[in-house]
């Protein structure tokens, strides 16, 4: 039996055996990384409660058929049920968007292409990005 402290390798029966590095701090990257990956930021819950806007909760509820009375400010409120109820609308409104998206229709001129000049308008200003 062999032992090499100063490349922390130990030898036993001929084979070579990698010993972690005592006291050795994981990279700041790395130890960021990982302490997001365990936060309540990468739940529905917080999406639904910091992130999104009061309108994009309303467009969600609507579609997952919530009755305007049984939204809820906090998606701690909602049951199960309608829990999944909501993942389904957020997946068809992801739909909706790629069916556009691979049309290659996304445009906003696209939008008003055709139609009649009295009611088009090249006001894009809804376009705008907020900040989530």
């Amino acid at each position: 039996m062999a032992h090499t402290t100063a490349n922390k390798i130990e030898v036993i029966n001929d084979k070579a055996l990698l010993k972690a590095v005592e006291g050795r701090q994981i990279p700041k990257g790395l130890a960021e990384i990982k302490a997001l990956m365990g936060t309540d930021r990468h739940t529905p819950e917080y999406v639904y409660n910091r992130v999104l806007t009061n309108n994009e909760r309303t467009i969600i509820c609507f579609t997952a058929g919530i009755q305007p009375m049984q939204q809820k400010d906090n998606f701690r409120d909602y049951s199960g049920e309608v829990r999944i109820k909501i993942h389904k609308a957020i997946l068809q409104l992801q739909a909706l968007v790629k069916a556009f998206t691979d049309a290659n229709a996304m445009a906003p001129a696209k939008f008003v292409q055709n139609a009649p000049r009295e009611h088009a308008s090249t006001d894009y200003s809804h376009l705008t990005v907020s900040s989530h």
